[in-house]
């Protein structure tokens, strides 16, 4: 009799669909007769889009739920930790990937096992990583990895040490505990979130301060090494909306870092001169504000916009998570807002956090955030201000709208996903 053992590994960023439940029964009954010996991965990464690439991750511009990742490696092991099967699917986007549309929207590829590396009956792990060709990680442990060899799932990614980026970049992972049994196939999923985290602040109305020349956003904490693993393997059914029953609170970085700062808005790039000739209190927008960016990213009218992917880390006692700062060119502070979650937040509310410590994840802790004092936690996204897309139609109009410092004292976050969650934040 023959044997047709089908796997699909589903491997998405954001929202992925389920097989239909007679799967299994067309592969195991309805394909007996073929003789065949078959096994499949077919992977999917959701949630795709072109996304602007000026360094080796995409940069974020928005909430807008893509993917730029170029490659994935896919390392299958046994329960010793033995690596069985290991390819990799390069030019995902360009040629490695068709776009799919059931059930979500991304890209997908079909990978089969050659005959001479069918899996046997037994039990393994399935690895799913996808990263950008020339990331800034320093990647060795996961592309190098192949069969007979062996692979930790709690790997550490350090920087590399030319990296032009050292706050974080996009990168996807999830695994999949498979049984592999005698005469029968088999149709699974797995699931790759993204492992960082992000924030962004667009914003406009900006106080005019002699000698102001860039904002910033400052952190009380900051992690160098992202390790993989506690994977979320999750089919988020929305970007940052309806996944209430599947939100992981993970903080997956370690090795505080120096630096503090997250990223800079430099004002020149978006103002011809800093000057306040309306006298108004605010640095003047008329005749000087430089509009769309050098790349064609076009903004709404007076605004600025920062924003970063990040390596999660633990909140510090009594230090708020962000502050935004308006700084002179030598980093000196000339005013600050604090940078809250809204009462209604999610993140305020008793949950089980995960964070990795002496080489492990643990057990998970009771946690509970104040507005102030918060944990920032893998795949989900801090924005201050509204922008949805990377390329908004109409830049300051709903869906995207700057948040005005003019009045306001305080900054309200939004945390949004498919990404997992979204934070609302105000100002005040």
């Amino acid at each position: 009799m023959r044997k047709r053992n089908l796997f699909y590994a589903l491997a998405a960023g954001m929202v992925l669909f389920s097989a239909c439940s007679n799967d299994a029964d067309i592969i195991n009954e309805g394909n007996n007769s073929l003789n065949e010996e078959v096994q499949q991965l077919v992977l999917q990464v959701a949630s795709s889009g072109d996304g602007l690439q000026t360094r080796a991750g995409r940069p974020l511009l928005s909430s807008e739920a893509k993917q730029n990742i170029e490659n994935v490696k896919v390392i299958i092991c046994a329960s010793d930790g033995t690596v069985k099967y290991a390819t990799s699917v390069a030019d995902w986007k360009a040629s490695g990937s068709t776009p799919y549309t059931t059930g979500g929207h991304g890209r997908q590829t079909t990978i089969e096992i050659p005959k001479a590396d069918k899996l046997e009956v037994g039990t393994y792990t399935v690895y799913a990583i996808g990263y950008s060709t020339d990331s800034d990680y320093d990647l060795t442990a996961i592309t190098n990895a192949a069969k007979d060899g062996s692979f930790n799932e709690n790997t550490t990614l350090a920087f590399k040490a030319d990296a032009g980026n050292k706050i974080g970049e996009e990168i996807f992972a999830g695994n999949l505990e498979l049984t592999v049994e005698d005469g029968k196939g088999f149709k699974e999923s797995v699931v790759l979130n993204r492992q960082v985290a992000g924030t962004f602040a667009y914003l406009k109305d900006i106080p005019y301060i002699a000698e102001a020349a860039k904002l910033q956003l400052v952190a009380s904490s900051r992690n160098s090494k992202l390790v993989l693993g506690k994977f979320g393997n999750h089919d988020l059914p929305g970007n940052g909306t309806s996944n209430d029953g599947h939100i992981n609170y993970v903080v997956n970085g370690t090795e505080a870092a120096q630096d503090k700062v997250i990223y800079t808005i430099n004002l020149t790039d978006w103002f011809g001169t800093v000057k306040d000739d309306e006298n108004n209190g605010l640095i003047d927008v008329e005749n000087n504000w430089t509009g769309a960016q050098a790349d064609g990213t076009k903004y709404a009218e007076g605004s600025v916009f920062g924003g970063n992917f990040l390596i999660p880390f633990k909140k510090v006692n009594n230090n708020a998570t962000f502050t935004l700062r308006l700084a002179k060119s030598d980093g000196t502070s000339l005013r600050e807002w604090s940078v809250k979650l809204p009462a209604s937040d999610k993140q305020l509310t008793k949950h089980t956090l995960f964070s990795w410590s002496d080489g492990s994840f643990g057990d998970g802790a009771d946690n509970t955030d104040n507005a102030t004092n918060y944990n920032v936690v893998r795949n989900h996204l801090y924005g201050i201000g509204t922008r949805a897309l990377d390329e908004p139609t109409n830049p300051g109009t709903n869906p995207d709208e700057p948040e005005s410092l003019n009045t306001k004292q305080e900054l309200v976050l939004r945390v949004n996903d498919n990404w997992e969650v979204i934070h609302n934040m105000e100002i005040e």
